[in-house]
């Protein structure tokens, strides 16, 4: 049988590919997000599964989506088609549904054989959700607090943005035509696990803020009785609704219905702050905070994350659906032993689609560690990558700023009254958050207490480096077990300073980066494999009322805060997965240190005696220290005896220039952290980082628009000035020229004996006296030299006036 899936890239789809493969069905498929590259990719696993060996399989199983005529072939040499994502795009599944109904033109004769006979019959499936619904009431008419059965599936009313989805299924199951082609709808609640759940908003923003409460992400009012989301939100697992669509198309007989329900049981008393909350415990501080109750800044940075999220993020989380399945179609499909998640739901199973969700994401912790001897630049290379790749930076001096901060002083006063104002609320619906919280903050204040007389003070900055090792340890064990750094990782400077202080730090909480706390379930499903602690799994569900599955029982309770109760937020310390080491020769930073100023020297502890044993001891520890990391570690509650360890890089820097040269000091590095190829960015940057890069991209293009605005006014300013003076200097030369051109044109206006008189005579006067005087032989040429060089000197006094 050959099955054609729909964007086979996407969590689902990939999840029913290999259940269909793992039953020997062959598939086909399409590619929708990646192009070429995901085409090739898809194609390479779909041919790898030992399924696909066999004689008369396709040779290119996968196509592009973008391609019609491509994927309209593979359409039509499938048996079976399924669309799984019909809310993306419902106009896409009515053109998958056309292609499909073509199918008998273009079979051969052995089909068309086959289907005379009556032995294959097209079955065409489409995996909708109960957004369709999202306009009816929250509960059936047929009781209070009833939930709506898959029979009632004519009366759903979609709000207007979903009238085309409710159109297109109508017409997929107006396709159907005994004998010839089955069309079947699968109406799937809220989706959790995978790349693409619908509840992805949620576990987004605890993972990006796990030191704040987590926002409720409800948009109704506190007039609505669905505020602060007390919205019931019907929900299936994305491994549950792969099982059920397989068994759809594996089944001999016709799909029992033409609509069938997939919600898990606990939705029926699940609320969206009940999702919130049990988020927050696993991926945060187990706090929550709603839009109506925040004010000034907080409440405009919650209505700007909502308005600005993607509007399929949020609308499905806004509906308030009740739904009973205890009835429905898919447990003729499935046994009740066999469903993975469905009776426990998301809650019950948390751990597991936490790290489900950190796994689908592809989302990379960085925990890294910097060593290197005083003076090396440890500080400013972590601050910098912690920069670069969104990190916490952590050094003892940004640690004991966070712990003595103001706001951890309000958070203890605070809490300290808590407990005598939770006696007697124990069942309180967020006392299991109250009592978490209160523990953290128990351990906290201790943790002030002990380090009290090293607490910072304002404008003075202690000398961290006299701190206990005993405190120094306890300080980072403190920190390294917060959220912010399981989630998004770490950059240490400069510590541990031994390999018996890395024990002391790392050993005691070693584990594996998956299934932490030994919760959890393996990806591919089964929750007997590891599920939470006391978990007996769906399995057992008959011994809890669930074996009634066909019967017409209202939906049993369900203790929604017994789960979760049961979450306990994760307290491990995750050990590096980087460790870089940065060597320099001792001459070289001793020049460093002496360039610091007395009292820069003291407080870094870089005076001349300081310096020396500060250098002696990393050469003494750091071969020790290096060992310590790279040596495999132990694995926290799990038989396998080690895990990795890590390997060290060492960047030995030999001058100044090594520091400034690409190659040998930013290029290592930036390949050690990527390893793999791409930077981990995990969720970063975010919108709001986005936004603020743009902002300070057009301030910056703004800025450069003024200066060289303000350069143009400034040499324009020059260039009139210096048109200005040779203005001038050409108006003077033309005066000159007009006042010398009107004292000729007024001498040669004279009379001659005018003339003679004022310029000729006076010189031959005088010419003559000479003569008269000096007697020489040749008077007349005497005379004449005399009255040439009396013109040349006349001549020179003019041009001199």
């Amino acid at each position: 049988m050959r099955v054609f899936i729909t964007d086979l890239g996407s969590s689902l789809s990939t999840e029913l590919a290999r259940n269909c493969q793992d039953a020997g069905l062959e598939v086909l498929g399409t590619a929708a997000r990646g192009g070429k590259s995901e085409m090739a990719a898809l194609k390479r696993q779909l041919q790898s599964h030992p399924s696909s060996d066999v004689d008369g399989a396709a040779k290119e199983p996968v196509a592009l989506q973008s391609d019609p005529a491509a994927w309209r072939r593979l359409v039509q040499m499938a048996d079976v088609v399924v669309v799984t994502a019909v809310v993306s795009d419902p106009k896409l599944a009515m053109e998958t549904l056309k292609a499909f109904e073509k199918r008998g033109v273009t079979k051969g004769d052995e089909e068309t054989n086959e289907d005379e006979s009556g032995e294959n019959v097209k079955r065409f499936i489409a995996v909708s959700s109960i957004l369709s619904w999202s306009k009816n009431a929250p509960f059936a008419a047929s009781g209070a607090s009833s939930g709506h059965v898959e029979d009632d599936f004519k009366s759903r009313r979609p709000a207007r943005k979903y009238t085309e989805l409710k159109t297109a299924e109508t017409q997929i199951m107006s396709a159907h035509r005994t004998g010839e082609l089955e069309t079947c709808i699968i109406g799937a609640g809220l989706i959790y696990g995978g790349a693409q759940s619908q509840l992805q908003l949620i576990f987004r923003e605890a993972w990006l803020n796990p030191d704040q409460s987590l926002l409720v992400p409800s948009l109704a009012t506190q007039a609505q009785p669905t505020s602060q989301g007390r919205n019931l939100l019907p929900m299936i697992s994305l491994y549950d609704l792969a099982l059920l669509v397989f068994r759809v198309i594996a089944s001999p007989s016709p799909p029992p219905k033409k609509y069938l329900l997939a919600v898990d049981k606990t939705s029926g008393h699940t609320t969206l702050r009940d999702v919130c909350r049990g988020v927050s415990t696993l991926l945060a501080t187990g706090l929550l905070r709603d839009r109506d109750d925040s004010a000034g800044a907080a409440d405009a940075e919650a209505d700007a994350l909502l308005l600005d999220e993607e509007e399929e993020l949020v609308t499905p989380l806004q509906l308030h659906l009740r739904f009973d399945t205890s009835a429905g179609a898919m447990h003729t499909l499935v046994a009740p032993g066999e469903w993975q998640h469905y009776s426990r739901g998301l809650l019950g199973n948390l751990a597991f689609f936490v790290d489900d969700f950190i796994h689908a994401m592809d989302l990379h912790p960085l925990r890294s560690i910097i060593l290197g001897a005083p003076r090396v630049g440890k500080t400013l290379l972590s601050r910098r990558l912690a920069k670069d790749y969104y990190l916490p930076y952590l050094s003892p001096a940004t640690l004991l700023q966070e712990l003595f901060a103001p706001e951890n002083d309000a958070t203890y006063s605070t809490s300290s009254k808590a407990p005598e104002s939770n006696k007697g609320s124990a069942e309180s619906p967020d006392a299991s958050n109250q009592l978490n919280e209160a523990s953290d903050v128990a351990e906290m204040q201790k943790l002030r207490d002990e380090l009290q007389q090293w607490a910072p003070t304002r404008g003075s900055a202690e000398n961290t480096t006299q701190l206990p090792e005993s405190a120094l340890v306890a300080l980072l064990r403190w920190k390294l077990r917060g959220a912010a750094c399981r989630n998004q990782g770490y950059v240490l400077d400069g510590l541990p300073l031994s390999a018996a202080q890395a024990e002391q730090i790392f050993a005691h909480d070693q584990t594996s980066d998956s299934n932490l706390d030994g919760e959890g379930e393996s990806s591919g499903g089964a929750e007997e494999k590891g599920g939470n602690p006391g978990d007996e799994g769906d399995s057992a569900k008959a011994a809890t009322g669930d074996a009634n599955a066909e019967g017409g029982m209202a939906i049993p309770a369900v203790d929604i805060e017994a789960l979760l109760a049961r979450l306990k937020p994760r307290r491990h310390i995750q050990a590096p997965n980087r460790v870089m080491v940065l060597q320099a020769p001792r001459a070289m930073l001793e020049i460093r240190a002496q360039a610091l100023s007395e009292a820069e020297a003291e407080r870094t502890d870089n005076t001349q005696d300081a310096f020396a044993r500060r250098f002696d001891e990393f050469e003494t520890s750091i071969e020790a220290l290096e060992a310590f990391f790279e040596k495999p570690k132990p694995r926290a509650n799990t038989p396998e005896p080690k895990m990795d360890g890590v390997e060290v890089l060492e960047l030995a820097l030999r001058d100044e220039h090594a520091y400034r040269d690409d190659s040998t000091f930013i290029a290592p590095i930036n390949r050690y952290m990527e390893q793999g190829g791409r930077a981990p960015r995990n969720f970063h940057p975010t919108r709001a980082e986005l936004r603020d890069q743009r902002l300070a991209a057009e301030k910056q293009v703004r800025e450069a628009e003024a200066r060289a605005a303000q350069r143009t006014r400034e040499q324009g300013a020059q260039d009139e000035a210096a048109q200005q003076a040779k203005l001038a200097r050409e108006r003077a030369r033309l005066e000159l020229l007009q006042r010398e051109e009107t004292e000729l044109l007024e001498t040669r206006a004279k009379p001659l004996r005018t003339y003679l008189m004022d310029t000729v005579l006076p010189a031959l006067t005088e010419g003559m006296l000479e003569v008269v005087k000096v007697q020489p032989t040749d008077p007349i040429d005497y005379l004449a030299e005399f009255l040439f060089r009396k013109g040349q000197e006349l001549e020179d006094e003019a041009n001199e006036a």
